[in-house]
């Protein structure tokens, strides 16, 4: 039997306006297309995950191949999104698509191209423009706090990993 609150949250998640001050301030609902692909997206991910940490070998128990650790994080992925295909019909408390998730995108394709620029021209100039644009873009900051946190996050990072502990990655100075 439901109770009053999961009968008002299956009617805001049909599409009823919201009974209360409080849950009008909630995000949209998405409805049942988007809980799907909530979860079908990290499910495929990790099954693409234990493809690949497969093909880089597992090892044995006493001597871990470089798969093992990738497989194990993989096969919790693929447990958990599994888990939530078959919980996704009850989720009455998805939230619709909106900019949010395209900045979460903008964040992931700048990680890409900071892996790729890392390797071509080092660490300084790809970390100072990932940080820059994290602050600024996606994090909404000002000039001054974009500018000044980028360039002294970048500096103690090459401080610690440079100078410091003498990390052998890709650097210009």
């Amino acid at each position: 039997m439901m109770s009053a609150t999961d009968s008002r949250d299956v009617e805001e998640f049909n599409g009823a306006a919201p009974s209360t001050a409080a849950e009008a301030d909630r995000p949209p609902r998405g409805g049942l297309a988007t809980a799907l692909f909530a979860v079908a997206g990290p499910l495929a991910l990790g099954l693409f995950g234990i493809v690949l940490s497969l093909q880089l070998g597992l090892g044995e128990l006493n001597s871990p191949g470089p798969g093992l650790w990738p497989l194990i994080i993989s096969v919790f992925l693929t447990v958990m999104s599994a888990a939530g295909v078959f919980s996704f019909k009850r989720d009455t408390d998805v939230e619709a698509w909106g900019s949010g998730y395209l900045r979460i995108g903008l964040g992931l394709v700048s990680l890409v191209a900071y892996a790729l620029l890392f390797e071509r021209i080092g660490f300084e100039i790809p970390t100072l423009l990932l940080l820059f644009f994290w602050i600024k873009v996606l994090g909404r900051e000002g000039w001054r706090t974009a500018i000044v946190v980028s360039t002294v996050a970048t500096a103690a990072a090459y401080g610690l990993f440079i100078l410091a502990l003498r990390v052998n990655i890709p650097h210009l100075f």
